[in-house]
């Protein structure tokens, strides 16, 4: 229910939901991330998961809720979880916030991808976060900033340096999993 809880690692609440991955097609038409918590017990709503839970913890998996950091509703798979949680999440919803005019700005980072790109094929368009467990703050990773935040593992920048295509989010997100969990 808060993000302490999620640090400390001792959740305030409990629910039985189903982890959902979300198909192409549910995201094309509602939006959002890739994950979804569908209740089991139905004394609490979709609802409220959507909006009120941080995070969620199968025991295995942290998901983090985008929604309460503006990146779209429902939630995204923590992929490395050490100094700071990795992860790939829709695109913000306040582009100001990561010094951006509009989401076209963000998608002209990595390598225009957002030329001739419709609302739906849109809402399918992930793109790599990293988020400071001390503080909370959250930080869209592009090739433009990785070399500033992987930049104190001089080996990795290198490697880094001389990958083909460094604006894929996959490279990213392979790199800053490396990165993260070296910190």
């Amino acid at each position: 229910m808060s993000f302490d809880e999620i640090i400390e690692k001792s959740p305030s609440e409990y629910y039985d939901v189903e982890v959902e991955k979300r198909t192409e097609k549910k995201i094309k038409w509602d939006g959002g991330n890739d994950y979804e918590l569908n209740p089991i017990d139905k004394s609490f709503n979709k609802n409220y998961l959507r909006k009120w839970v941080v995070a969620y913890s199968d025991g295995t998996d942290l998901y983090i809720n985008c929604f309460i950091y503006k990146l779209q509703q429902w939630y995204a798979k923590v992929l490395s979880d050490n100094k700071y949680f990795v992860f790939s999440a829709a695109l913000p919803l306040i582009p100001k916030k990561f010094g951006m005019k509009n989401n076209s700005n963000i998608l002209n980072l990595f390598g225009g991808i957002g030329r001739g790109i419709n609302g739906m094929k849109l809402a399918l368009v992930r793109l790599p976060y990293i988020m400071d467990k001390s503080n909370e703050q959250l930080t869209l990773v592009t090739e433009k900033n990785i070399a500033v935040i992987i930049g104190n593992n001089k080996d990795l920048l290198e490697k880094f340096n001389m990958e083909s295509e460094k604006n894929s989010m996959e490279t990213i997100l392979e790199y800053l999993i490396k990165w993260n969990e070296n910190e």
